[in-house]
């Protein structure tokens, strides 16, 4: 009796297994044409059981592939018709990530089970490979993707027309995605080749085939069907590279346009200020705007009027300004200054802690300084600019949405940015006036820079007094010279009569262990810019941190084709 009952639980398992939903023929017609084009017939028989496999199959088959450099490519893909059992059958397309899916049969119609043989042919193109010596078709027959056994794979390959089988190759591997098992018979015939597997091929593994045919047989695209081909498929990436030139095109246009700076005049040194403009003045034509060092220019310039007297606190690296006449000359934007900063009051400390005042006589400053020579003098072009940044984010923000490489995306980008660092310096242009003005800043520079007596001696420059030193100091601070010109009286006339002339309006600790120090007076100047760059900064409004924020390597699986199938 239970010898009975272990063959009949044997038989009906045996049963079961015999019944379990696979494929149990998998064939593929492949005909290339001269065009370069497949037509492909994949005739499929399954076993239905209704557990998986209830209304019908469905197969993947990819289209959207990215080459060695990240490109996308797409090749083409058309149903062309679909039976079952020799019948036609309901089937519809299914977009997926990287390609279609086929899904065979009705939603309200089941199967009974049983063994049913699907057919689906299609078009599909730039499936073949094109190399120096020959051309090939590297093909993945039925795909890895599929979820059952197959008991058979087989696939014919016919060419345009009937080369000699000795001219082909062949060539195949089977097993899962990239392996390279030699489970399969092949031959070459006259005009094709065939191919099929020696062994069940189990879940996700599949058979791929290589055939190489002479060149000539099909056509090859040429450099402008490729490039044609890759505008189509990686939209992308062309909308980035169009948006880079028409970038480059726009900038260097409105470079032209607006950009170009007058012709300078002669360069000579130049012993008088441009008039009009004051040590602030100067700065903020020199760099086409303001900041704190036009600030810290404007102040030692009031002081060597006799407006001001500055006190540098060297231990607490802060300073004193206090107020010693009411007049300041009615150079642009220094009465607003002294008003803004001091007020009603007779002197105010800077130090290193954000004082709203300082904020407000900064701004007033600025404000006034570009009241006064902005629009005169020259031009940032910043509209040209902003219009730039605009048609660059544009483009960065479409290569996303369009799908574009990230190596082609950060590439760009890359040279967008660049390119609008680089026109940023170039768009601002003086106008003629300006141009004469900055003619004059440069010959000024020019002499506060000169080191040497002999060169002084050579442009006839005027002599070198205490007085000299003390008047053109603000401008020498405004131009980034001081130390030069701290440097050279002090070989002239020595140190005591410097410490002098500029303890008159200047004081601190300006006395190294050999006395009056010139790199010492240019430290202390240049700490009055940072003080006020930090007196002035509000709290939060800048970061503290350090960083922002084909033949001969072939495997199951590759080729085109391939994708996999599955029952619904």
């Amino acid at each position: 009796m239970k010898r009975l009952v272990l063959l009949a639980a044997l038989l009906g398992w045996s049963l079961w297994a015999g019944a379990a939903e696979r494929v149990l023929e998998f064939h593929s017609d492949v005909e290339i044409h001269v065009d370069g084009s497949l037509t492909v017939r994949e005739r499929i028989k399954v076993q239905a059981e209704g557990r998986v496999i209830k209304r019908g199959i469905f197969r993947d088959f990819p289209t959207d592939y990215r080459d060695r450099t990240g490109a996308l490519v797409r090749v083409p893909f058309e149903v062309i018709e679909v039976t079952r059992d020799g019948r036609p059958e309901p089937y519809v397309t299914l977009q997926q990530n990287n390609g279609v899916r086929v899904r065979i049969g009705s939603a309200n119609v089941f199967l009974q089970r049983g063994v049913y043989s699907y057919e689906i042919a299609y078009r599909t193109g730039r499936q073949l490979g094109f190399f120096g010596d020959h051309d090939e078709l590297y093909w993945n027959v039925n795909g890895n993707g599929w979820v059952f056994p197959m008991d058979r794979v087989s696939a014919e390959v016919r060419l345009p027309r009937a080369v000699p089988a000795g001219e082909l190759k062949v060539e195949a591997y089977t097993g899962r995605q990239g392996a390279r098992g030699r489970d399969f018979g092949a031959e070459a015939f006259d005009g094709g080749a065939r191919f099929e597997t020696r062994r069940v091929l189990g879940r996700h593994e599949g058979l791929t085939i290589v055939v190489e045919f002479p060149k000539g047989i099909v056509h090859e695209p040429t450099w402008r069907e490729r490039a044609r081909w890759w505008l189509a498929d990686n939209r992308g990436a062309a909308v980035g590279f169009g948006g880079f030139l028409l970038l480059l095109a726009f900038l260097y246009w409105r470079w032209t346009l607006v950009g170009r700076d007058p012709r300078a005049g002669p360069r000579f040194p130049r012993y008088e200020p441009p008039p009009g403009l004051g040590p602030a003045g100067v700065r903020y034509v020199d760099r086409m705007g303001a900041d704190d060092r036009a600030f810290a220019a404007a102040l030692l310039g009031l002081a060597q009027r006799g407006v001001l007297h500055i006190h540098h606190h060297d231990r607490s690296d802060s300073y004193e300004i206090e107020r010693r006449s009411q007049e300041t000359d009615g150079l642009p934007g220094e009465a607003v200054l002294v008003q803004r900063l001091l007020g009603a009051s007779d002197s105010i400390a800077i130090g290193a802690k954000h004082n709203p005042t300082v904020q407000a006589a900064r701004d007033a400053l600025n404000d006034a300084l570009k009241g006064s020579f902005g629009g005169r003098y020259f031009s940032r072009n910043s509209g040209s600019l902003s219009l730039g940044i605009l048609l660059g984010i544009g483009t960065f923000v479409a290569m996303i949405v369009l799908d574009a490489p990230v190596l082609f995306i950060a590439a760009v980008g890359v040279s967008m940015a660049a390119s609008l660092v680089l026109f940023s310096r170039w768009l601002p242009a003086y106008s003629v006036q300006g141009r004469k003005i900055q003619d004059g800043i440069d010959g000024l520079r020019q002499y506060l820079s000169v080191a040497e007596a002999d060169d002084l001696r050579r442009m006839k420059a005027p002599p070198q007094t205490a007085e000299e030193f003390a008047r053109l100091l603000p401008y020498a601070l405004a131009l980034e010279v001081e130390k030069t010109w701290a440097d050279r009286f002090t070989r002239t006339l020595g140190a005591a009569a410097v410490a002098a002339a500029v303890s008159s309006y200047y004081d601190g600790d300006l006395f190294g262990a050999g006395g009056f120090s010139a790199s010492r007076l240019s430290s202390s100047l240049g700490d009055l810019g940072s003080t006020i760059s930090s007196a002035s900064t509000p709290p939060g409004s800048s970061s503290g941190g350090g960083g922002g924020g084909g033949g001969g390597g072939g495997s199951s699986g590759g080729g085109g084709g391939g994708g996999g199938g599955g029952g619904w």
